[in-house]
């Protein structure tokens, strides 16, 4: 975000039609060109803006993908608020499709930490200009005038005037250059459970997904491709397929191949009667598993470094050393991969649920070997991301189909397409070792991460841009994942050894203080796509360390939750989130009976979390999890029961990944094919959640991520102390399958 500029008296043009009359602030794309946009007197607008209607509604445009987080009614409260808007009159929507390449994506919860001040400045900057208007109306000094909900009102005579009879007035203002922004005092919103503006069209079904879309003359296309990663299309029946009812054509699609027909059910049908044939690989879950732990027996290279852990350790007795293993996860949204899209002589359309606009769009301009400007696409609202809506090649599907028949069509994937065609949270190995002193506590730590890169994937160059930056920000106690980790390998001078960000973010356990620690990485390269998943590399982290320094407290002697407390002694938010949790957990008094409870704290996207999980086990050693106590400081919040929803749907995420999530390999093919063998967390054995949040005036951590990484460490912990043996590969139910 950036410098604010007043649009309001200008003839430009968003989303393809002229918007004009009221006050309307827009930010530009990049500070350094904020001056010169206006002084050539720019008229494209690439950022979020907002304007104030003449009839006084306010309409904020944020470039955020709704995906169930509650994005549109948090930027909007955040706005209404400083600007004293009524709530009632302010909507929110998702901005016009002319921006840059890569200036839209939602994700590694950075919605509201990333618009926090500059949506603010926003507000604040509109009701001084309101309030200054109003002041020239009435010839008074703007200091006894004050906005109120959606009016200007004069304090000395009691006059009132709406926010769109000030609108035009207020337009001939400059910006200010520093507006004042409210204390936590003033706030009327901000931090009160709103409504989601989003919950009535989802309840009465008005809302449109992706795959709700519908254009007029549009078909439908089914797809198929390799099973196996890297295997080649073989052959198909083509007669076959054009003989089925409503078949119109067979388009050929990277690794694989489409039908278009009528309806999504006959291509479906035309598919099965084509039945393409594809080569088939050789790679095994058990083959990779064995390079993953092979990696493991090799120096790495050094990611993060403090002190000299090797003096420590090197001739140490009672050395604890402990080796754990993640599988490859697949994203299992809910609303599978889907697109639309319309390809014509004077550019391409798109619908599609996604989270990364600006890269979807370049990659399609590419594609069509036309000018991006000539590329509109349609953000609808999304069942689910998690990281595998970044991706694009579903749209690129619909492109194709589109393109071979001249027709808009609508490819949406069956469950198989999609659990077997992900873009996986990669499979890691860990090797963790430590040497306590004579009061059990940690002197020293190394730790061994080998698994695939994610920011090799596309560009191998990423891998050699990290170590160095890795290190000084450790050194400064800087998180880690404080920089969108898709980006980081982009910043010049992030130069060092070749180390995957995404591999070891989350290692560090820089809130415990452990005096000498060494992280290193192997990277064990891998055909299988991979990609960003819910917390990125705090996912796996998260596990490995946090049943590491379970495994450390058992070896001390000492209660794990009070061994984390010690630890904590100088991170005193991190100890209060402990301490919060232990105390609405209950932790001092015994479990019920035939239950047992673990814990495990962990600290990513600027927000601490620690949970406590309440089990029992089966006559077959088979965790249920019946409470998990949730305790979080995620600084300052816009809406609480934003917060709370997504802690409690984090969780629930995190836990069926660590029940039964994991991908199988087989052929070199994946080998679950739905919800049957790759199970999510229902109702029936979903368990009492309770989310505890420690009030802050700290600037806002992440919502949507933190969640998931604590919960399988809790649960595990859980098992040891049920009486169940010491869990250090996942998934927990995977035998039950």
């Amino acid at each position: 975000m950036s410098d604010l500029l007043n649009l309001s008296r200008r003839a430009f043009v968003l989303g393809g039609a002229a918007l004009g009359g009221g006050l309307v602030l827009g930010f530009a794309v990049r500070p350094r060109e904020a001056s010169a946009r206006a002084a050539q007197g720019a008229v494209t607008v690439f950022g979020p803006w907002i304007r104030i209607a003449t009839d006084g509604q306010v309409t904020l445009c944020v470039e955020k993908s709704e995906m169930g987080q509650g994005v549109y009614t948090s930027l909007g409260m955040l706005l209404a608020d400083e600007l004293d808007a009524d709530w009632a009159r302010v909507q929110v929507i998702f901005p016009p499709d002319e921006g840059p390449p890569s200036s839209y994506f939602t994700g590694i919860s950075m919605s509201v930490r990333s618009s926090w001040q500059p949506l603010r400045r926003a507000g604040a900057s509109a009701r001084e200009m309101l309030v200054a208007a109003a002041a020239a109306v009435w010839n008074v000094p703007a200091a006894e005038c004050r906005a109120r909900h959606g009016r200007v009102v004069h304090g000395g005579s009691a006059r009132e005037l709406d926010f769109g009879a000030l609108a035009e007035r207020a337009a001939a203002l400059p910006v200010p250059a520093s507006p004042r922004l409210k204390s936590r005092a003033e706030q009327h919103l901000v931090g009160r459970a709103v409504p989601r503006v989003d919950l009535p069209a989802k309840v009465d079904g008005s809302a449109i997904f992706g795959i709700d879309v519908e254009v007029p003359g549009m078909l439908h296309a089914a797809v198929r491709t390799s099973p196996a990663f890297g295997g080649k299309l073989l052959g198909f029946d083509e007669p076959a397929a054009r003989a089925s009812s409503g078949v119109r054509a067979v388009v050929p699609i990277p690794d694989g191949v489409a039908i278009v027909a009528d309806s999504s059910w006959q291509a479906a049908r035309g598919l099965d009667a084509l039945a393409p044939r594809f080569s088939k690989g050789t790679l095994s879950s058990a083959a990779f598993s064995a390079r993953l732990h092979a990696a493991l027996g090799e120096p790495g290279t050094t990611a993060l470094l403090r002190g000299d852990p090797d003096a420590a350790l090197n001739g140490a007795a009672g050395v604890v050393e402990a080796r754990y293993e993640v599988p490859f996860l697949a994203h299992a949204t809910l609303e599978p991969m889907n697109a639309t899209a319309h390809v014509r002589a004077d550019g391409c359309e798109i619908w599609a649920p996604t989270q990364a606009q600006g890269l979807t769009r370049q990659r399609v301009a590419r594609l069509l070997e036309i000018p991006i400007e000539r590329v509109r696409l349609h953000t609808t609202l999304l069942g689910g991301g998690f990281g595998r809506r970044f991706e694009d090649d579903f749209v690129v599907q619909a492109v194709l189909a589109s393109r071979a028949v001249g027709r808009p069509v609508k490819v949406l994937w069956s469950r198989e397409e999609d659990l077997r065609h992900d873009f996986y949270r990669p499979a890691y190995a860990s090797l963790q070792r430590a040497v306590l002193d004579r009061n059990g506590m940690p002197l020293a730590r190394t730790q061994r991460i080998a698994g695939p890169s994610l920011e090799a994937r596309d560009s191998p160059e990423w891998l050699q841009r990290a170590g160095g930056a890795l290190q000084r920000r450790f050194d400064a106690g800087i998180p880690s994942d404080s920089l969108p980790g898709f980006l980081r390998g982009r910043v010049p001078e992030w130069l060092g050894a070749p180390i995957s960000r995404a591999a070891v973010d989350g290692s560090e356990m820089r809130s415990y203080g452990i005096p000498s620690q060494r992280i290193e990485y192997a990277l064990v390269e891998c055909p299988v796509p991979v990609g960003f998943w819910r917390s990125v590399g705090h996912s796996q982290n998260a596990f490995f360390s946090e049943c590491f320094i379970d495994e450390l407290a058992a070896a001390a002697g000492r209660d794990p939750l009070d061994y984390r407390r010690a630890l904590l002694a100088e991170a005193p938010r991190a100890r209060a989130v402990l301490e919060l949790a232990a105390d609405r957990a209950g932790w001092s008094r015994a479990a019920p009976p035939g239950r047992a409870r673990g814990v495990a704290f962990h600290e990513s996207f600027d927000t601490l979390v620690c949970q406590i999980a309440e089990i029992s086990l089966d006559a077959d050693k088979r965790p249920r999890v019946h409470r998990v106590v949730c305790a979080l400081d995620c600084g300052s919040v816009v809406n609480p029961d934003t917060v709370a929803a997504q802690m409690e749907g984090a969780i629930v995420f995190g836990l069926s990944a660590a029940l039964h999530g994991g991908i199988e390999l087989r052929d070199g093919a994946v080998v679950q094919t739905g919800f049957h063998d790759q199970p999510l967390v229902g109702l029936a054995d979903c368990p009492e959640i309770e989310v505890h949040r420690i009030e802050s005036d700290a600037p806002p951590g992440g919502v949507g991520e933190p969640g998931t990484p604590p919960i399988a460490p809790a649960v595990c912990n859980a098992l040891f102390a049920a009486g169940g043996e010491r869990v250090r590969k996942l998934p927990l139910l995977a035998a039950s399958r």
